[in-house]
């Protein structure tokens, strides 16, 4: 049964993971930015770890190169494993094709990751211990007891900044506004980037300016890329910036 289950994953194709809507099979659109890493959960629990990772490997290996599968046989990490992709486009593919599949006898739920893999962050050069995140993240957590600046009473207001093509009053549009883009980017990386959020219509690079318009079909499928994808690291040291098109 676990062939039968591998061949029909693998059945249906590119086409498939491609156009498929949201819904059961389709990509959560929630606050989780895409991810070469998959959080996979609600598995076979009574699989063997070994055996469970070679069917996971045969099943998403389907959407593009994996490069890592982590899954531990503890009683609190039992029925979960993580899928990590060389790249998010397959990560992607997978995870709208995937979603909700049975697979050995079990509908799996799966997820973009909220943090990078260690394999991605070693060949990133990013990894630190874990040991050391997790202080990072307890002093983040505390309190500042340093007291905030107070402007002279007589110092005008500084203007906001915002991008060139952005709307300054932050006025809701169908149209975003990306900048901050690296050099080699292209139209059909950023259009498999932010079609995985409903109703993507269009991307339009600038050539030699690093910035992009993403037309969506109404305002709020606009926002909700807006908010998926702000400050998404498009490569280690570059994070995009996003806002609403001028009108």
């Amino acid at each position: 049964f676990w062939l039968k289950s591998l061949l029909i994953a693998r059945g249906r194709g590119w086409v498939e993971a491609m156009f498929r809507p949201g819904g059961k099979g389709g990509v959560n659109y929630g606050d989780i930015p895409p991810n070469q890493t998959l959080y996979v959960n609600n598995l076979n629990e009574k699989i063997k770890i070994s055996e469970l990772k070679n069917c996971l490997l045969e099943l998403f290996s389907s959407y593009g190169e994996v490069i890592d599968i982590v899954a531990a046989g503890s009683m609190a990490k039992k029925g979960q494993a993580f899928v990590v992709f060389r790249d998010i486009s397959c990560a992607t593919n997978a995870l709208r094709a995937l979603n909700g599949f049975t697979f050995l006898d079990k509908p799996m739920k799966i997820n973009y990751c909220r943090t990078k893999s260690d394999v991605v962050a070693h060949e990133d050069g990013t990894w630190k211990p874990r040991a050391k995140l997790e202080a990072q993240k307890e002093e983040a957590k505390r309190p500042k007891t340093t007291p905030a600046l107070v402007p002279p009473k007589n110092a005008a207001p500084k203007a906001a900044a915002h991008p060139a093509g952005g709307d300054p009053d932050g006025n809701a549009s169908n149209v975003l506004f990306v900048e901050n883009l690296p050099a080699e980017v292209n139209e059909l990386m950023l259009t498999m980037l932010f079609r995985q959020y409903p109703g993507f219509q269009e991307a339009r690079l600038i050539k030699g300016r690093n910035v992009a318009f993403i037309e969506y079909a109404d305002e709020l499928q606009a926002g909700i890329a807006k908010h998926g994808l702000q400050g998404f690291m498009v490569t280690p040291e570059m994070a995009l910036k996003i806002a609403f098109a001028k009108q």
